[in-house]
């Protein structure tokens, strides 16, 4: 009985150790987020989550690692959308992941398990992001789990399972800490350090960039009116930091700045239909366990922004007590915050911002401002479960318990998965091969088709017509409507002006009477001479050469 006793007592100890530490964490989140993403991490090289999107972020990935090792001057260039310049602007340009994941691409490492881990990894790294803030905050190792949990696990994540940017959140609570590292020390190296971060999250996703630097500027003269006797030593560290994140958004936002001027600015109305409401925060997605009958109040992910009944009573924990840190008060002030700003056009606060702050014109979805609730809410759930923590005689069993409950809370379905073939289409081993021209890939429809072009145009890299992306051309719905009779007089006339080579025509999206109707009448054009039929991902495809 003594030996099982001391063995057990050497488990815990051990288990203490562990659990203290950034590895311990990122064991557990690592575990975690394996079973909430289940069964992704079973088919790492071989599968994404069923959507669009991961097909764009492969192609971003890919497409960076080529500019950066071919022509770097022309990187945002993307070969999308030809002859438009700048398209890998019109979305988030993911340059952060597209730096980490370029030695891995140069060196043929498979393009699936490259774009996996980086998912993997922004949940994981997120959590332990909040780990080290809420441990400097409270102290206490178990509240920092706990509110690592929750800031990894978010249903909001599970919404947005496929957009890798949005899953690259580490650097807020990052940021935070280091702020409060200046205020701490008045050290100028924290204050470096903060801006670094602050210009990491812009580098990893433009939208969090921006969300995060106005939060930043509420916290600061927050922290500064609670901490009166240190902001003369924290003043000039946190202006020398500012000036890192201001560059960076110079330089980074000079793209996007030059195609607002061709293409224009969000519709008002398109940024209102991505703008969160209260309700947005009862709504859970719709796979969710528990919460999931909820999620069929909204079309879309944008308005499921429920924080989960765990981390909301943790959170509110602190304040049934007497003696509550002044902390508290701030992480509820931006938790607050955050929620009205996430109203969006539907709210007062970012409805006036986007009318005398001119760069909030492009972002189409202030409903993500819920990432930067979460973050609030987990800090404060950190306080919450250390009062908690503090009247139990078994602190080990009820951090077993929290962690279980919001891993129960936060359980989804498993997630549906796409295959994605790893061996080059022979159309594409072809095109590869010939001479440099533009292509054009038909059906050209909204959907699936478009990324997947994209996708296989890594495998050439010759400039597309065809794109997917968060802004679209101005002229692009034009060619679309054109080659819908292809190939009469208007669409050849169209691809002329596109400077179009390749036609490559995927019979199988084609319907029978249809694809037999084209077939004669592309036979009928002089100027398109075949150049065989080959085999795609799915079916066949047919070369055109459009004669100059």
């Amino acid at each position: 009985m003594i030996l099982i006793r001391t063995a057990v007592t050497a488990l815990l100890a051990r288990a203490s150790v562990l659990r203290n530490s950034m590895a311990g964490a990122a064991l557990l989140l690592s575990a975690l987020a394996v079973v909430l993403t289940w069964p992704q991490a079973w088919h790492l090289g071989t599968r994404v989550i069923a959507h669009d999107d991961p097909l764009l972020s492969m192609w971003r990935l890919e497409w960076l690692a080529h500019a950066l090792r071919t022509d770097p001057a022309h990187l945002f260039d993307g070969n999308i959308f030809s002859p438009h310049p700048r398209t890998l602007a019109y979305s988030d340009a993911t340059l952060l992941e597209g730096l980490i994941a370029a030695p891995w691409l140069w060196a043929h490492v498979n393009p699936v398990l490259v774009y996996n881990l980086l998912l993997f990894g922004g949940i994981v790294s997120s959590g332990l992001g909040m780990f080290l803030l809420v441990r400097h905050l409270t102290g206490n190792p178990d509240a920092a789990l706990v509110s690592a949990a929750i800031f990894a696990l978010a249903p909001y994540r599970i919404a947005h399972l496929m957009h890798l940017e949005l899953q690259w959140t580490m650097w807020m609570p990052l940021t935070l800490w280091a702020i409060h590292r200046v205020f701490d020390e008045g050290s100028m190296r924290h204050g470096v350090i903060a801006g670094a971060f602050l210009a990491l999250q812009l580098l990893s996703c433009v939208y969090y960039g921006a969300f995060l630097a106005i939060i930043v500027a509420v916290f600061v003269p927050l922290l500064a009116l609670s901490q009166q006797g240190r902001v003369r030593r924290a003043l000039i560290p946190l202006c020398i930091g500012a000036i890192l994140p201001a560059v960076v958004a110079i330089a980074y936002g000079a793209p996007y700045v030059a195609n607002t001027q061709v293409s224009g600015t969000r519709d008002p109305g398109e940024i209102m239909n991505f703008s969160a409401y209260l309700s947005s925060y009862i709504t859970a997605p719709t796979g969710n366990w528990l919460w999931g009958w909820t999620g069929g109040r909204f079309e879309g992910d944008e308005r499921q922004l429920f924080p989960g009944v765990i981390a909301v009573a943790l959170a509110l924990l602190p304040f049934a007590r007497r003696r509550r840190p002044r902390l508290v008060w701030i992480y509820l002030a931006i938790t607050v915050v955050a929620i009205e700003l996430s109203l969006g056009m539907n709210g007062t606060v970012y409805r006036w911002l986007h009318d005398h702050i001119w760069a909030l014109a492009g972002f189409r979805a202030p409903a993500r401002f819920g990432i930067l609730m979460m973050c609030g809410l987990a800090v404060l759930a950190g306080f919450g479960y250390q009062s908690l923590q503090q009247i139990t005689s078994a602190p080990t069993v009820v951090l077993i318990a929290a962690l279980v409950a919001i891993g129960v809370e936060y359980g989804s379905s498993p997630v549906l998965l796409d295959e994605v073939p790893r061996r080059t289409p022979d159309v594409y081993r072809f095109v590869s091969l010939a001479d440099r021209g533009v292509v054009i890939e038909l059906p050209i429809v909204e959907g699936y088709l478009n990324p997947t072009y994209m996708f296989w145009s890594t495998r050439h890299w010759h400039p597309l017509v065809n794109g997917y992306s968060g802004f679209k051309p101005l002229d692009y719905a034009e060619t679309t409507r054109r080659m819908r009779t292809f190939p009469d007089e208007a669409s050849i006339a169209r691809l002329r002006q596109l400077d179009v080579r390749y036609i490559l025509v995927h019979e199988t999206y084609f319907q029978e009477k249809e694809r037999t109707r084209l077939m004669l009448a592309l036979a009928r054009r002089p100027e398109l001479v075949p150049g065989g039929s080959y085999r795609d991902w799915i079916g066949t495809t047919r070369v055109f050469e459009l004669k100059p």
